[in-house]
């Protein structure tokens, strides 16, 4: 075997990962938990693998291909370095290593992109390459299109948007899919610009025709901000530098001053019945810092920023922003049982880099973002060319389209795949640093043996493992054929592997012992000992991160649910004695602790009263109503408080309370009305 054909096919390896990466958005596997986020992960970790791999095996072989270093790659190690000390000083570096099923983020993946970056600069250093590679990407782009077109159109044999109204394609998520489609069009116009084949530039131009409708049929402000604000950037540059035809300059002018003219029309008849009927224009013209959306973001963000003056450097770790969006939590955020109250992100791309690295790791994520587009300007700068700044204009456009929309939303997957591309080939025109002692035979041919006896085990732990354990769970939960004792016996298997996932298995765990009890389809030797795995597991999760509020609810939750199960007193007294001055450190602010404190209380009460103990019945239950009043008060304006206090009061026989509490939620929130009229129905009806 020669070497020339080695080298080949170690270089079809490398394009043939790329391609797979770059239709990573396409997959989706529905047999998985959290189907829109792992298939697309697995699928990246192994390609990014694999492709790391044939890329050292092709610097030992051939030596036209060395290992270098260039600004974008140097930047992001000197990141993920920050952010590694970062989560070695926060509380939690598991899950900041690995973070979880939902997200699947974490260092892990930032090493993996840190990987696909350098393999992309080094080995992708052609301009017809990176051609080449933004068609793949557009075509992938396009097929994800029309996967959404089919939703827009309602498909029979397509599966229903998961974000309703709002085009989510394969991808998911709306957020996700808009940033995902800015980059499709911007990259479908560095092809249209630079391909001369007359077909091709048609193909471009209705496949960033159609994305851009996707874009404004995902109904997400931040991205269609950010597309209309670049489009008019480039539709700027276009006439004003592109273009020299005066009369052209004048329509063009005309035509932006009309659609100015529109938008300020827009806002000033958002309440009009031609803007109601249409979704976009709501969407747009709703843009307020008053609406709900708008309110928790800022809410979010303030949290973000009280963290970060507890820990300016370094921040609280990777993964850690629920920490001290607990502790800084702003109740005015919770106005009902639907409000989304449990945030892991905080939604803005300054305020996320600022808690989770402190200055630093802001710092040094902002300077990879642009100063490799730096160089590339200044490079283009010294050509003599009259569309000299066309590239560089371009790409600007999108790093400060990704940059605007994640002022809104936080990042994923399929948006850093095209970011990484956008940053690599910025790259092109960035300083590179070659050392010498990197490019030695012996180096490579060690670096070669050490990641070669590391990769069955790096794709086991980091892929394989993982990802029998969620296909585990979702046999558990979705097989009717199993009985409930092979259920348990599955549970026990998976979660026995230890992956990233546990904590979110766990929380299944306990809805199947819910379920399980509810559908009394077990014998009683059953009930038990998924009781008893159950109780080990769930207090397994509050050893491992006992930073956690939500760790410590569902604890509670658990006890109040075995208390109400086997009548056992210190289920409550574990609550009340230990966990609820934990919860109440980390979220003293949090209504959430204050019900669950309330029940484990008012279990006690109903203890006493069993036991014929009227003196202690009525401390704690007063002590029960109390927990109650502190969760309104935190918050006078949210209904769902004052519906938990009604409710209990009711149950203490404290009915003209009760109904007085019942009336302030009905009034509060028109969604409790309907309930607030029958609940004092019932309680009159018993009082006859």
């Amino acid at each position: 075997m020669n070497n020339k054909f080695v080298t080949n096919c170690l270089k079809a390896i490398i394009w043939l990962c790329l391609t797979v990466i770059l239709f990573s958005p396409l997959y989706l596997d529905s047999h998985l938990f959290f189907p829109f986020i792992i298939t697309k992960t697995i699928a990246f970790n192994v390609a990014v693998e694999i492709m790391f791999l044939a890329w050292l095996f092709l610097c030992f072989k051939d030596n036209n291909y060395k290992i270098k270093f260039n600004l974008a790659v140097v930047l992001m190690a000197v990141y993920i370095l920050i952010i590694f000390i970062s989560s070695l000083l926060g509380d939690n570096f598991y899950h900041s290593f690995w973070s979880n099923n939902e997200r699947s983020e974490g260092i892990l993946l930032l090493l993996h992109l840190f990987v696909f970056l350098l393999v992309l600069t080094n080995f992708f250093r052609q301009f017809k390459n990176w051609l080449y590679i933004f068609d793949i990407f557009l075509a992938a782009s396009l097929l994800v299109s029309l996967y959404a077109i089919g939703q827009f159109f309602h498909l029979s044999w397509l599966p229903e948007s998961s974000g309703g109204i709002r085009l989510a394609g394969t991808i998911g998520n709306a957020g996700y899919m808009a940033g995902y489609m800015i980059f499709g069009i911007f990259f479908g116009l560095v092809l249209f610009f630079n391909r001369r084949n007359i077909y091709l530039k048609l193909y471009y131009a209705a496949t960033i025709a159609l994305e851009i409708f996707i874009v404004f049929n995902t109904y997400t402000r931040g991205g269609i901000l950010a597309l209309l604000f670049s489009g008019l950037l480039f539709v700027l540059y276009i006439l004003f530098y592109f273009f020299k035809n005066k009369a052209l300059k004048i329509a063009g002018l005309v035509v932006i001053a009309i659609a100015l003219l529109l938008t300020i029309l827009l806002f000033q008849n958002k309440d009009s019945s031609f803007v109601q009927n249409n979704q976009v224009l709501v969407r747009i013209a709703s843009i307020s810092t008053k609406t709900t959306t708008a309110q928790t973001r800022l809410m979010a963000w303030n949290s973000a920023f009280q963290g970060f003056k507890e820990r300016p450097i370094l921040g609280w770790g990777y993964e850690n922003f629920y920490q001290p969006f607990d502790k800084y939590f702003n109740p005015n955020m919770y106005e009902d049982v639907g409000s989304v109250v449990w945030f892991d992100r905080a939604h803005n791309i300054i305020f996320d880099r600022l808690l989770t690295g402190g200055l630093l790791g802001l710092l040094t994520y902002l300077s990879l973002l642009f100063l490799p587009f730096y160089c590339f300007w200044r490079h283009y700068f010294e050509i003599e060319n009259k569309n000299k700044y066309f590239m560089p204009f371009i790409f600007t456009l999108v790093i400060l389209s990704y940059f605007i929309q994640n002022l809104f939303i936080f990042e994923a997957l399929v948006t850093y795949i095209p970011l990484f591309l956008a940053l690599a080939f910025a790259s092109l025109f960035t300083p590179h640093y070659n050392f010498k002692v990197f490019n030695g035979r012996n180096f490579k041919l060690g670096l070669l043996i050490f990641f070669l006896v590391l990769f069955l085990p790096i794709l086991y732990l980091v892929n394989i493992k993982p990802l029998q354990a969620n296909v585990d769970l979702v046999t558990v939960l979705t097989d009717s054929k199993m009985n409930a004792s092979q259920r348990i016996d599955l549970f026990k298997s998976l979660l026995a592997k230890n992956t990233y996932g546990n904590p979110e298995y766990r929380l299944q765990l306990f809805n199947f012992l819910n379920n399980v009890i509810s559908s009394k389809s077990a014998d009683q030797d059953v009930l038990v000992d998924l009781a008893k795995f159950t109780d080990i597991e769930i207090n397994k999760q509050v050893t491992e991160n006992p930073y956690s509020v939500s760790n410590y609810l569902l604890l509670m939750r658990f006890n109040n649910f075995l208390f109400n199960s086997t009548g056992s007193i210190d289920y409550v007294m574990k609550n009340i004695d230990v966990l609820a001055e934990k919860a109440k450190i980390l979220a003293p602010n949090r209504q959430h602790v204050y019900f669950e404190i309330g029940y484990s209380y008012f279990n006690l009460a109903n203890y006493f009263k069993k036991t014929d103990n009227d003196a202690k019945f009525k401390e704690a239950f007063q002590l029960a109503v109390s927990q109650f009043e502190k969760a309104v008060a935190l918050n006078e304006k949210s209904a769902e408080p004052y519906k938990q206090l009604a409710t209990v009061l009711s149950l203490g026989g404290q009915n003209e309370r009760a109904i007085e509490m019942a009336q302030k939620a009905g009034a509060l929130h028109p969604t409790y009305a309907t309930w607030a009229e029958s609940f004092i129905k019932d309680l009159q009806v018993k009082a006859k």
